[in-house]
């Protein structure tokens, strides 16, 4: 089995695969976060949906993943989002390529436990940069 595209070094489905093939729930703000970068690299724009604030369409989602490949994650710094907190901030580096350029996004994420459940809210992030060269 493939080692998971998260930087954890653990398989696949032992790994982001559980969440996102076999629906578990992450327990923190930081592992959905590591499962969402992950779902970008497979392709699984229905979890993206799922677990996420945004009204971003599972098509507009799709769409975004066409010309985009995800290379490689750097968690630059989390605060709060454990299992018993209500809110949780995880700040990222996620290096991309576009066609012949590669980039980095660099974000630093909301999540929000609503239910039970840690969700990505789009509105409270903040994206300090997203660039190609």
């Amino acid at each position: 089995m493939a080692e998971c595209p998260c930087g954890l070094g653990r398989e696949y489905m032992e790994c982001c695969g559980r969440y996102i093939e076999q629906g578990e729930i992450p327990l923190s703000a930081e592992t959905l976060m590591r499962s969402r970068y992950t779902a970008y690299v497979v392709k699984k724009a229905d979890y993206l949906v799922a677990t996420s604030l945004s009204t971003s369409t599972l098509e507009e989602i799709e769409a975004s993943m066409r010309d985009i490949e995800f290379v490689s994650l750097e968690i630059v710094s989390k605060s709060r989002g454990k299992a018993l907190d209500k809110k949780g901030r995880v700040e990222f580096k996620a290096t991309f390529r576009s066609g012949e350029k590669v980039g980095v996004l660099h974000e630093n994420s909301l999540f929000l436990k609503r239910k039970g459940r840690w969700l990505y809210d789009e509105k409270g992030s903040e994206i300090f940069h997203y660039r190609t060269d």
